[in-house]
Parts: C-alpha cells; sequence; structure tokens
C-alpha cells in the first residue's frame, strides 16, 4: 500500500471530495484525522468506515476560518496521532451570489474559511510537524472558476485564486526543506455544484441548472490524490493540476 504507515489530515471529510479523499488514503494505508465544521453525523460515518478498512481514524468539528479552532486541532493530531506526515485542505462553503448582491461579510466569511482556513493548517502544521521532520506532503484545493471565470461565485473564485498563489509560493519556500506543497483542481458532483446548479437553473432556466448534475463522483478524483501524498510524488512541488477528465 502506498501510503502505509502514513498519517493525514483532512480537512472537510464529512462528504464529497474530502470523504473520498480519506477513504482513498484509508484504502492506501494511512492513518487520518478527520474535520467537518457542523456535520457531524457524515464525519462519524466516514471515520467508520475508514476504520472498517483496518486503519486508525479520528477526528472532530473545527472551524477552519478560526486560528484558535486551528491550534486547537493541531494539539489533538499530536496528542492523537504523534505526528503528521500529509495535509489536504480541503474545507470549504460556497454560497452563489450575483457580484453585485455580495456583502462584504460574505465576502469576509468565504475569503477567511477558504484562504485564511489553508493559511492556518498549512503554517501550523508545516511548524509544529513537517519542518522538524524534513519532510510533508500538502495538497491544496481549487477550483475551474478561479482559472477560467464563472458567474456567481466571485467570492469564492477569489478564494480558490489565492489559494493557487499560496500553493506556488510556499512550494518555493519548502522544497530545500523536502516537503512538497501542490494544488488540484478538481471538477466533481459535490455538495457544492448542487448548490451551484439550483443557482443556475433560477438564474438561466432548468437546463442551465442540469448541466452540473451530469459530473462524475468525486470518487473519480482519488488518485491524483494519492499520488500527491505519495513518495511518487517527492520531486514535484508547486503544481496546481486539474483533474476533470477532459471536460474544461
Amino acid at each position: 500500500m502506498r501510503l502505509s504507515g502514513r498519517k493525514a489530515l483532512v480537512t472537510g471529510a464529512s462528504k464529497g471530495i474530502g470523504r473520498s479523499v480519506a477513504l482513498g488514503y484509508a484504502g492506501e494505508g494511512a492513518d487520518l484525522f478527520l474535520t467537518a465544521r457542523q456535520d457531524k453525523e457524515g464525519l462519524a460515518k466516514t471515520i467508520e468506515e475508514a476504520r472498517s478498512l483496518g486503519v486508525n481514524a479520528e477526528g472532530g468539528l473545527y472551524d477552519a476560518s478560526s486560528l484558535e479552532e486551528v491550534r486547537r486541532l493541531m494539539d489533538d493530531v499530536q496528542t492523537t496521532m504523534g505526528g503528521l506526515d500529509i495535509l489536504v485542505n480541503n474545507a470549504g462553503i460556497i454560497h452563489p451570489t450575483p457580484f453585485m448582491e455580495i456583502s462584504a461579510e460574505q465576502f469576509e466569511t468565504t475569503i477567511r474559511t477558504h484562504l485564511f482556513g489553508t493559511f492556518y493548517h498549512t503554517q501550523e502544521a508545516l511548524r509544529r510537524f513537517m519542518v522538524p521532520a524534513k519532510e510533508g506532503k500538502i495538497i491544496n484545493l481549487a477550483a475551474p472558476a478561479a482559472l477560467q471565470g464563472s458567474y456567481g461565485v466571485v467570492d469564492y473564485a477569489s478564494a480558490k485564486g489565492g489559494i493557487i498563489a499560496f500553493t506556488k509560493n510556499v512550494a518555493k519556500e519548502t522544497a530545500a526543506l523536502g516537503i512538497q506543497v501542490n494544488a488540484v483542481v478538481p471538477v466533481a458532483k459535490t455538495r457544492m455544484t448542487d448548490a451551484l446548479s439550483v443557482f443556475y437553473a433560477k438564474a438561466f432556466g432548468a437546463e442551465e441548472g442540469k448541466r452540473l448534475e451530469t459530473l462524475p463522483d468525486s470518487d473519480r478524483l482519488v488518485g491524483i490524490f494519492v499520488y500527491f501524498a505519495s513518495s511518487d510524488s517527492d520531486y514535484v512541488t508547486g503544481q496546481v493540476v486539474t483533474a476533470d477528465g477532459g471536460m474544461l
């Protein structure tokens, strides 16, 4: 198994891409610490499924936008797992809204959850675990809207665009330490694309709303996340890879 003996933290693991990645890592032998913001039931189900694959799995509810909460999380990771080799910054929110209707509060909340959250988790993981160990894998989540634009997601796309720049720059600073930092631009059916489907249907009509319903399941993305978490990617850092099956 490609991740046997490794310890991974996956945020936003109660459903969607985070859940798929967590179970994919468990299938490859990694022990897990999993988080969610509110979905206690969904998180418990993911943890149970991971344990059924023969690995250690723990987790809890944490707010990715709060530095205090992230520091509490890292304390729990240290207590529970005693170290960390892999960080997947997946936690996120989306509230599709036309640009002129986005409030300052919504914009700030979205930026804080995605961009600040990625910053908080990455800096704490590096400081506490990866820099002292002189090794580690960090995989961030970007989005197609950050690359080519979209409608109703200016706040979300801005945050994801920041994560792309963040990934490339942190990768430069950590390469000499044996730490790889990469990002995935995923295209799959998730609760976020479900929200966009409803928004597009209202804004543009039923047919446009149905377009996102044909996206593949998030399990199709697991391979690229396993690659970036494994020793196969030891010579790859600062990359932003679109996993879309040729759809974009």
